[in-house]
């Protein structure tokens, strides 16, 4: 186990990445997004915010169903349909999508478990928030061993607690141990939400995260932070470096906002964070 260090941009802001006049939007990574139905606003939310920090495409994969509810809302975020599980699994073997995101608005259910193994096995970058962690309720094993790739978990509590079977304590020194043994049970950078954000990597790196402001506590945020972190990821930088990048970038938009922020105000934001930053 090693000693935390407080996140700073000093960790990550040499591997945040530049386009550059070669770049492309294929070449600037391509997001997918497990969309969700009746709850529809949290792939959303994740989508907006992958977009903002830097993938050139970002696509939601969305229940037929529900086609118009998405696509009536998202202009340079794209709706994928799909109307049963062999053409969601068609979506996700597209072979230039590079990072994949599933949990926020998902539903627990089997369709859920399934379509989070499908992501896992492409062997691609997979990040794994909310209902993608609960239906894997004490069934770590299971998990581990169908992450081959670099995989980032963004549990809060309750989801920590499902997913591990062990309540996370309140205390920041016994959480950061918790967090570090989550990172190995998995094989995951783990990043456990709340107002000390901790991200563990499985090699025993630990960065607290310190800058993020109470307005945070909103619904809405943490699908913000799975959408950043998705998109770091789908350009190319490693998972660690990413998780904590997204969580500093995180709490700095919130604090540029102020009092009344809510989570449909945090993509908007990220742009000028990314200048402070390059």
């Amino acid at each position: 186990m090693q000693t935390e260090t407080a996140n700073h941009p000093a960790l990550w802001q040499h591997l945040l990445p530049k386009p550059d006049a070669t770049s492309h939007k294929y070449r600037r990574g391509y997001a997918l997004i497990q969309g969700g139905y009746p709850i529809t606003g949290a792939a959303r939310l994740a989508a907006l915010a992958a977009a903002r920090v830097g993938a050139g495409l970002t696509a939601i994969a969305v229940p037929e169903l529900a086609l118009a509810i998405y696509a009536s809302q998202l202009l340079s975020i794209m709706a994928k349909p799909y109307s049963n599980q062999a053409m969601l699994d068609h979506l996700i073997a597209e072979p230039r999508i590079s990072a994949y995101l599933i949990g926020p608005g998902a539903g627990s259910s089997d369709q859920t478990r399934a379509t989070t193994l499908n992501m896992l096995r492409t062997g691609k970058p997979v990040v794994l928030d909310a209902d993608a962690l609960t239906t894997f309720a004490r069934q770590t094993a299971l998990l581990k061993q169908n992450i081959t790739a670099p995989c980032v978990c963004t549990p809060h509590d309750g989801e920590f607690a499902a997913l591990l079977g062990v309540q996370p304590s309140s205390q920041l020194a016994q959480r950061i141990v918790q967090t570090q043994q989550a990172a190995q049970a998995l094989n995951a950078v783990v990043l456990l939400k709340g107002a000390q954000t901790i991200i563990a990597a499985t090699d025993g790196r630990i960065a607290i995260n310190h800058n993020a402001p109470p307005s945070l506590a909103t619904a809405g945020a943490g699908d913000v932070l799975a959408g950043l972190i998705t998109g770091l990821l789908a350009q190319g930088m490693p998972a660690f470096e990413a998780s904590a990048a997204a969580a500093w970038i995180h709490g700095r938009a919130a604090t540029l906002f102020g009092p009344g922020l809510i989570a449909d105000d945090l993509p908007a934001l990220i742009p000028a964070v990314l200048r402070e930053l390059t």
